[in-house]
């Protein structure tokens, strides 16, 4: 089932009406929701390319064939497109792009994609502070989107969830976490000497 956003499509729309009715700029829309100025652009030329489909909630998770993914690669490597370009040409997420550009800098073979859940049950990987604050920050920017976040960074999607949720309630150090410190050992002699005291008592 698909993400929830967290501006309804009135609420798109509405924003984007008021772009063209020529009396609000996108700052004062911005400012009037509660977003940015770059969101409320990018809202407004999705609108422009898709119509009204661009704000419409799916129903199911989206299949990319490799074909299409290596398609988006290349435009975006010739330098004629930015992310953000290519996010509303094809009404997908930046994010997504950023991370199939990753798998092909990286000599990653390019897949054809059928989304099956997989980021709710994957194993744990270790992950460092910085990358825990980028991925919770990136959830934060991108309307709660914890399943993309899960999908792009390679995370279970339930650490993605929790990490959100302790950093919402207690800041950025409650992801710093600390080694403990091993259990000092015990010396032969000292369990030779608390043997005798116990023999001694007994």
């Amino acid at each position: 089932m698909g993400r929830k956003s967290k501006y309804s499509k009135e609420t798109k729309l509405k924003a984007c009406r008021d772009y063209e009715s020529g009396n609000n700029s996108f700052n004062s829309i911005a400012l009037s929701i509660g977003t940015t100025h770059e969101v409320v652009r990018r809202w407004y030329l999705a609108y422009k390319i898709h119509g009204t489909i661009a704000f419409e909630t799916k129903k199911n998770n989206s299949t990319y064939s490799k074909e299409f993914k290596l398609s988006v690669i290349e435009e975006y490597l010739s330098g004629n497109f930015s992310l953000p370009d290519l996010q509303v040409k094809y009404n997908i997420s930046d994010g997504l792009i950023s991370k199939w550009a990753n798998m092909y800098y990286n000599g990653i073979e390019i897949k054809g994609y059928d989304p099956k859940g997989e980021v709710y049950t994957m194993k744990s990987r270790k992950t460092t502070f910085e990358e825990r604050l980028e991925i919770v920050r990136w959830v934060i920017a991108n309307d709660m989107n914890y399943k993309e976040a899960a999908d792009q960074y390679g995370i279970k999607y339930a650490l993605v969830y929790h990490w959100v949720q302790k950093y919402m309630q207690d800041g950025g150090e409650a992801l710093n976490y600390k080694k403990r410190g091993a259990k000092p050992k015990r010396t032969f002699l000292e369990g030779t000497s608390q043997q005798k005291i116990l023999t001694r008592n007994g």
